[in-house]
């Protein structure tokens, strides 16, 4: 495994790069509105460019017309970024875009699409040995699994840091971690948004607000069209879960 790499996911970019970190994260993982302009992510890029950070644009999960709202950005964006920079999917819709346009960037499978099992009312089940390790594994720890990546040349996966813990990853595989909001659901409905389905937000969303439940003592975070659980606990092993880059969030978006 390589050296660890510390990324930081930012929505809005500060005068002078915080320190301790290399790569910037930047776009929109769980809501196709919050995606930045074209326009703004080149200023990203530039932005990361200037601090000495390499880059990673986020695109997020997808609907029919918001796929092709998104082929429309990439035509302008994809010019723009370096063969080292990488593109996160949080959706396979995505891929196909891409690749039209620049099969030469890394593509990068998001934690939307790592089929991991979310949900803080795990840690209050009676387990066995082999059921706390189904519940540590993703879409992505079978071999055949494994396979389909290795045929679409993707070798990076992103993850959630589960209260449960994580199983290792295949030695073919990357893995990236966030911190320190991890996601439990997501939803095309927003408590935010007011505007018709395919129309854009008429105003940016709402505070992150918290719920509460009888069914668990864990605190969940509203973000928009997404809850989160925050967990900040590294695991111990992440060399052995094939983990070498951490992602850090300001806020969960």
């Amino acid at each position: 495994m390589a050296e660890f790499e510390s990324a930081c996911f930012l929505n809005d970019l500060p005068g002078e790069p915080p320190v301790g970190y290399s790569r910037l994260y930047y776009g929109a993982e769980f809501c196709f509105w919050r995606l930045p302009s074209s326009a703004k992510i080149v200023a990203a890029r530039k932005w990361a460019r200037n601090a000495g950070w390499n880059f990673t644009l986020v695109t997020p999960i997808l609907g029919e017309d918001e796929r092709l709202r998104l082929d429309s950005l990439l035509q302008t964006v994809l010019p723009e970024l370096d063969a080292g920079d990488e593109i996160l999917i949080s959706d396979w819709g995505a891929l196909e875009l891409i690749r039209v346009f620049r099969d030469d960037l890394t593509i990068v499978l998001g934690r939307a699409l790592s089929g991991q099992k979310r949900g803080p009312r795990i840690l209050d089940m009676t387990l066995t040995q082999e059921q706390r390790e189904y519940f540590q594994r993703g879409s992505w720890h079978s071999r055949e699994a494994v396979g389909l990546l290795d045929e679409q040349r993707i070798t990076r996966v992103e993850q959630d840091n589960l209260l449960q813990g994580l199983a290792p990853l295949s030695e073919a595989l990357k893995g990236s971690l966030h911190l320190p909001y991890a996601m439990v659901t997501s939803s095309r409905n927003c408590p935010f948004r007011v505007t018709a389905e395919c129309a854009p937000c008429s105003a940016s969303c709402g505070e992150v607000f918290t719920l509460q439940s009888s069914e668990t003592t864990v605190l969940l975070y509203q973000d928009g069209n997404t809850q989160f659980l925050h967990n900040e606990h590294l695991p111990d092993n992440l060399a052995e879960l094939r983990i070498d880059r951490i992602v850090e969030h300001q806020l969960a978006r």
